[in-house]
């Protein structure tokens, strides 16, 4: 279960990312991010942990081959790291680097956790028949809460909503829950505890 602080800490690194994409302005592709955790080299006592945030850029071309965009693509991506077979799969291999995904998940750090999935994405918000141009992170962490940061064009600063219970609202969701089962390394066994 993840602390406040993770929480907190996982919060900040999307708006950094959200400030990020806001500075690069409008039209860009979507970004997929990989967010872990492990224990700070400098920590004595092993509590204080880094954030480490890998930016996955999609091929907005390549995307296109998904019907349904994001929402076939996120579940396509999770079937395949959890069966290993990405090999065989040169839609997917086209879109993302399924390559540095598998090296960073497989990654031998001790203590090295998945936080999240993300994906930052522009989208179109049709509100009173008026459409609007709008950015949107959605995220779902190693808890399945959801985080959704979301900046209409012109806004001067983001909104941010957390759910501690996932409803299926957004369709990018499900394929982020699908990507943290996927790839959710099991929790290291307990030290056995001493009896007197």
């Amino acid at each position: 279960m993840l602390s406040f602080n993770a929480v907190h800490t996982l919060t900040g690194c999307l708006l950094d990312v959200e400030a990020r994409a806001d500075q690069l302005g409008w039209g860009r592709p979507p970004l997929l991010l990989l967010i872990q955790d492990r224990p700070a080299p400098s920590a004595t006592s092993g509590t204080r942990r880094e954030l480490r945030a890998a930016h996955l850029p999609l091929n907005d071309v390549r995307m296109g081959r998904y019907r349904a965009g994001l929402t076939d693509f996120l579940p396509d991506l999770a079937a395949t790291l959890a069966a290993g077979t990405h090999i065989r799969r040169p839609t997917l291999a086209a879109c993302v680097d399924i390559d540095l995904i598998t090296e960073l998940l497989a990654e031998p750090t001790p203590g090295l956790r998945l936080l999240a999935w993300a994906v930052c994405y522009e989208d179109v918000l049709v509100e009173s028949a008026e459409p609007h141009e709008i950015r949107r992170i959605d995220a779902v962490d190693a808890d399945h809460r959801a985080y959704q940061i979301t900046r209409l064009r012109g806004e001067q600063h983001p909104i941010v909503f957390i759910d501690e219970h996932l409803g299926d609202e957004v369709a990018a969701q499900s394929g982020l829950v699908r990507l943290v089962q996927a790839t959710s390394r099991p929790s290291p066994p307990s030290p056995p505890q001493r009896t007197a």
